[in-house]
């Protein structure tokens, strides 16, 4: 939860101070925008991390987990449950969209300063729409207690390795076209 309450607060940062600094030609509000863009990766890539291995672990105290899988369930669906659900998808969401505004930072050398100042602020105000909305609304590190000693399971329709890796794939285009 910590990751993600500071991933927030990064792109809140990442979406208010390069944009400024391009407005106001301001070089050092600009220079923030691409390692703000990192930070907010590795924090988010933390937070699925945390996630992930909530769900490879079988920690039933964590609600979201103990609503979408259970001890028996295979790796492959145990990995695919982490988005298997609302709370998850929109974490995954998130992770793609950072790893895309990572992308820019790294593509975008020859491009002017000022202009992946604008695109980064902008990515950074996406991400501060999603994550505001998990941390407040849509939490996937909720606590349930008392803990339950199994969970219920991942919904069967999404027991296929077919659309195990459909979501990342559709989020990949999705998310890019931001």
């Amino acid at each position: 939860m910590l990751a993600l309450i500071i991933a927030f607060c990064t792109a809140v940062v990442l979406g208010i101070v390069p944009l400024y600094g391009s407005t106001q030609r301001h070089s050092i509000c600009i220079a923030v925008a691409r390692p703000a863009a990192w930070v907010q990766l590795v924090f988010v890539s933390i937070a699925y991390g945390c996630l992930t291995y909530a769900f490879l672990d079988n920690d039933f105290s964590v609600s979201y987990v103990a609503h979408n899988s259970n001890s028996k369930l295979p790796l492959l669906y145990k990995i695919s449950g982490v988005w298997g659900a609302h709370e998850g998808s929109l974490l995954l969401w998130v992770l793609i969209l950072s790893g895309w505004t990572g992308a820019v930072t790294i593509f975008s050398r020859t491009v002017p300063e000022e202009m992946i100042a604008k695109v980064l602020g902008i990515l950074g105000l996406v991400s501060t729409g999603f994550l505001s909305f998990i941390l407040f609304t849509s939490n996937p590190f909720a606590r349930q207690f008392p803990p339950v000693t199994e969970g219920r399971d991942l919904n069967p329709l999404l027991q296929d390795p077919g659309l195990a890796i459909h979501p990342p794939m559709l989020y990949l285009g999705y998310v890019g076209f931001s």
